[in-house]
Parts: structure tokens; sequence; C-alpha cells
């Protein structure tokens, strides 16, 4: 007996799973979201979340208009960092200089640099960055310094004294491409929010349309139909996720360094965390509206901020990172990330995959017991 009502518990599932499928396979909206979306968001962040810095523009005083500050201002504006915007022999006031020109510094080359280069003291030169951007003023002030010695150094024709041999390597992203960095972190920022969003509504649309009441004076049981309910979305969003690393590979070149199986395994995960999301955010709503933005509002900005996706958690105060090791996207960006771009196995990822598997679990115990329809 007990056999057999599990076989038929399968079934009735098997039955809800392939009414859903059909009602998406009829609804354009749903599979512009699921198709479109993905690859949409892909290539609208991973084009805008770039990190190559590159073309700063800087305003040049040039008061000494020798050969050695013409040469550096031209060594300056050869390389890709900086683009030299415009020379000027005078700048009356560099503060309105930065308000009309729009540069991110200004390098002031005073009288007599060429006679003072080649004297044992040296030459002086100021350099007044724009601190509005810290990131860049940071790196504008790390770097100048340095691009401005070697330029020197190469008019004087002089090597600087080698201390010490160092060779660097740069595994994993040796180009220093962003988008190494930025398309694992969007396969876990679009599998979560369409995983989340979909289901809510799936399911709140039942309710809202009073279908989901007529669903149950059949013999089928609360737990069958959301079970039922969830499959067809995990087949989707899996089927997202594939086109999420499809677009990375093909337009951004990000291929997975590790094993495709581990990554399957990772994802399903993340994704029956995403679904169980979904499922309990349907048991508070009562309509689509509403259960849209609680799901955009829980999954979307968390995991962009908070997660480790552009902003290093190790930076944020005590209480953000508590709250991030809570979130689902901190468990599974770390994972993506260590088998795409390094290759890692089940020994580096099985604490991620512990989190998440929990998470799952218990997100859907606790959308099961609220889930309750009154006939």
């Amino acid at each position: 007996m007990k056999g057999g009502g599990f076989i038929q518990g399968l079934k009735r599932i098997k039955v809800v799973a392939e009414k859903e499928l059909r009602h998406i396979l009829r609804d354009p909206q749903t599979l512009a979201i699921i198709l479109i979306m993905p690859v949409m968001m892909m290539f609208l962040y991973g084009y805008a979340l770039n990190s190559d810095v590159k073309d700063l523009r800087i305003l040049v005083e040039d008061a000494d208009s020798s050969p050695a500050s013409r040469d550096l201002i031209a060594r300056l504006d050869a390389g890709t960092f900086l683009e030299v915007a415009a020379t000027m022999p005078w700048i009356r006031d560099p503060r309105e200089a930065f308000r009309e020109t729009r540069v991110h510094a200004i390098i002031r080359i005073p009288r007599g640099y060429a006679r003072d280069l080649r004297r044992a003291s040296g030459a002086e030169l100021q350099i007044l960055i724009d601190g509005s951007d810290p990131n860049l003023g940071t790196l504008l002030r790390n770097s100048s310094a340095g691009l401005l010695q070697n330029a020197a150094l190469r008019y004087l024709n002089v090597e600087p004294p080698a201390i010490l041999d160092i060779r660097s390597r740069i595994r994993y992203n040796p180009d220093q491409k962003s988008a190494f960095f930025f398309v694992p972190g969007l396969m876990a920022v679009i599998l979560l929010m369409i995983s989340a969003l979909l289901t809510s509504i799936a399911i709140t649309r039942e309710k809202e349309n009073g279908t989901l009441s007529q669903m149950l004076i059949s013999p089928v049981k609360p737990r069958e139909i959301l079970l039922g309910k969830l499959m067809p979305y995990t087949l989707l969003a899996a089927l997202a996720g594939a086109l999420i690393l499809t677009v990375g590979r093909v337009v951004f070149g990000v291929k997975v360094s590790g094993d495709l199986f581990t990554l399957a395994v990772g994802s399903l995960t993340y994704i029956l965390t995403g679904l169980s999301m979904g499922l309990l955010i349907s048991t508070v709503a009562q309509r689509q509206h509403h259960a849209m933005i609680m799901a955009l509002s829980t999954t979307l900005m968390p995991t962009v901020l908070l997660t480790g996706f552009i902003f290093p958690v190790a930076s944020m105060p005590l209480p953000l990172r508590i709250l991030s090791q809570i979130l689902p996207g901190t468990w599974f960006l770390q994972l993506v990330r260590g088998v795409i771009l390094k290759g890692v196995g089940w020994g580096v990822i099985w604490p991620s995959l512990a989190v998440l598997s929990a998470e799952a679990v218990v997100l859907t115990g606790i959308a099961l017991a609220k889930f309750k329809v009154k006939l």
C-alpha cells in the first residue's frame, strides 16, 4: 500500500509538472524571461561592468617647453593608461581647469625641468589628482609616480639599478580581463533571480486566479502541487545557466577550466535554493506584482552588493560580513569562480555545496509548512 501510494504520488507530481510546462510554453512572457533576459543581462552587465582602466584624461602644464618636457608628455600619451587631453604653458586656477576640461589629473612641469633633470638632486613635478572618484584617484596616485619616473629615465637613457630580479606571473586570468571576474558573478545573480522570480510568480498567479483551490479538490496534495510546479522551472533555470555559459564562452572568451559535471551539480543545488526562496515568497505574496517586487528585492541587490560580486566581503563592516554568509550567492560565487577560473574539484567546493543544500532544505521546509490553502 505504501509503495502504491508513493507511485501514485509520483504520477500526480508528473501530471502537475506537465500542466505547468504546457502553461509555460503557451506564455511568451515567461519564455522571454527564461531565454531572453539572461542573454540581455549578460551583454549589458558583461560590457558595462568593466574594471579595466585605460585612457585616463590628464592635463599637462608645460612651463619649461623643452625637449625633455615634450618627450615626457609624448611618452605619457603613448601608453594606454593615460591620455593627454591638452598641454598648456600656464594654468591660472587648477580647480577651474578641473571643472572646465573634465580631466582626472593635472601634471605641472615647472621651468628649469630639463636643467634640473640632469642634476644629482633631480627635477620636481607636481601631480594634482581629482579625488571625486576614490578608486581612480588611488590608482592614479599609486601609478603616476612610477610612470613619470620611467619616462624621465628613458629620456636620459639611464637604466635604474636592479636590486631585485622579480619575475611575476598571473595565473587564471593572465590578461587581467574584467569579464573573467564578472561573468561567473553574473551567473550567480541571474540564476538566483530567475529561479526565485519565476517560482514565486507562478504559484501566486494560481492563488490570484483561484485555480490553486480547484486543484486541491482533486486527490493532489499541497506538497505534490509544489513539487510538480518546481520541476519545470528547475529544468528551465538549468537551460538559462547553459545559455549564460555559452554567451560567456562565445562572446567574452570565458571557458570552464574545471569539470562540467562538478559545475552542473553546484549550479543545480544553487537553482534549488533559488526555487525554494521563490516558493517561500509565494506563501506570503497575494498578488503577482507583490511577488515580483519581493523576489527582486531579496535576490538582485543583495547578490550584487553583499556577496563579493563587485565589492570584496572582507572590506565590509562586521554586520554586513555576517549577513553575507547567509546569502546563497556568497557561497555559489566561491564555487563557480573556483570551478570556472581555477578548475577546483569536490575537495574545495564541498563546503559551499553543503551550505547551499542546507539552505534549500530549510527554505523548502518552511515554505511547505506555511503553504495552506483554504478551500
